[in-house]
């Protein structure tokens, strides 16, 4: 009998955190395995892009980030689908989640894609999501986190709770796309978005969100433009709510970029950029670092979180301090005048990519549900 596993997430956008879950529910084995998506938010964009990639999606939707009505058709989807274990993305999903897998006496676990408290617009609202998931957090039969840097933060607080439930890294693993066709790629792209064809693009994919660090490359390429005299166009795939004060910064200081929004298929804009950067402040994983190295493009990115987990400072990518945009400007720089660096960083990252593989995450993941409902019968 396949184990029928539901994930619940809020699904309110498309991030790393929605790949991830259509990455493991698209491959998990037939026959073992049976998936179902369960988001928070109403008419949510995770739902639908699921649905049309032939995974059975429902809508729970909160009102408010305490609202726990939804828990009641969560218990009547449960037991009409003779669901075996709850999997968590986020805190909202947490505490939903792990109260309907209390009342019927099912396992859950939660993966903790990245530190709640810098996931929200203030300091406040960050702490208060910790505090919440704190609450529920003995309720839980299991936790994945996506990065040993993710662990050992989750371990700090398991000290303060002898009984917290048992965790596990589980890396992130991609699709091996297909780049075959890069320079086509490289010149349609450019040529859709109206980029200049020897213009250097420096480009980044995510949420425009503070967490992103995208203003602070926005600065670096400012820097680059006036102390270095580079001729570079700024794009950036993606959107969220940073977007406006990015647009107004980039316009006030004449600074060629395009932003695209939500943009599909994200991985297939990498081939017209000629360095891809990750500015974050704060990282799980950073899943769009192994599209970027399939991809074939030189990385540069934040010695932050999870990151230097993926890639060496100077071996796969150069990496710098968050927040710091005279250093990502230098590091920009260097990639750019030193063609014989860039190409070395490209095929030790090419080569580092190929460990993360999807089948390896899905094994994993199935292991550890197996793991999990043992223990818990």
């Amino acid at each position: 009998m396949p184990l029928n596993v539901l994930h619940l997430i809020g699904g309110g956008e498309i991030g790393g955190a929605e790949q991830h879950i259509l990455n493991l529910l698209t491959n998990f084995c037939q026959g073992q395995i049976t998936p179902y998506l369960g988001c928070l938010v109403k008419d949510s964009p995770f739902a639908s892009l699921a649905r049309s990639q032939g995974i059975s999606s429902e809508i729970f939707p909160m009102r408010s980030p305490f609202d726990v009505r939804p828990v009641f058709s969560l218990i009547r989807f449960c037991r009409e689908k003779k669901i075996t274990l709850i999997h968590c993305h986020g805190v909202r999903a947490n505490m939903l989640g792990r109260l309907t897998a209390r009342l019927l006496s099912i396992p859950n676990l939660s993966t903790i894609h990245s530190w709640p408290e810098f996931d929200y617009s203030s300091a406040w609202k960050g702490r208060l999501a910790c505090f919440l998931d704190n609450i529920t957090l003995p309720w839980a039969s299991g936790i994945i986190t996506v990065s040993e840097s993710l662990q050992k933060k989750y371990m700090l607080r398991k000290t303060t709770k002898p009984s917290s439930p048992p965790i596990k890294t589980i890396f992130n693993g991609i699709p091996w796309y297909d780049f075959s066709e890069h320079q086509t790629m490289h010149t349609s792209f450019r040529r859709e978005w109206g980029i200049k064809p020897k213009q250097k693009v420096i480009g980044t994919i995510g949420r425009l969100h503070p967490v992103k660090g995208q203003i602070y490359l926005a600065q670096a390429i400012k820097i680059l433009t006036r102390d270095y005299n580079a001729d570079v166009h700024f794009l950036i795939i993606g959107d969220g709510p940073l977007r406006s004060e990015l647009q107004s910064y980039l316009t006030a200081n004449r600074i060629s970029h395009t932003i695209t929004g939500y943009y599909p298929s994200a991985w297939k804009a990498l081939p017209a950029m000629d360095i891809f950067v990750l500015p974050s402040i704060s990282e799980g994983m950073g899943l769009v670092l192994l599209e970027a190295a399939q991809a074939k493009v030189p990385i540069v990115a934040s010695d932050t979180g999870g990151i230097p987990e993926l890639f060496s400072d100077r071996q796969e990518a150069l990496l710098c301090r968050p927040a710091d945009p005279e250093a990502l400007a230098a590091a920009c720089n260097e990639i750019i005048s030193n063609p014989a660096l860039a190409k070395m960083l490209i095929e030790n990252a090419w080569q580092k990519a190929k460990l993360f593989t999807v089948e390896r995450m899905v094994k994993a993941t199935t292991d550890f549900y197996l793991e999990i409902i043992n223990t818990s019968a």
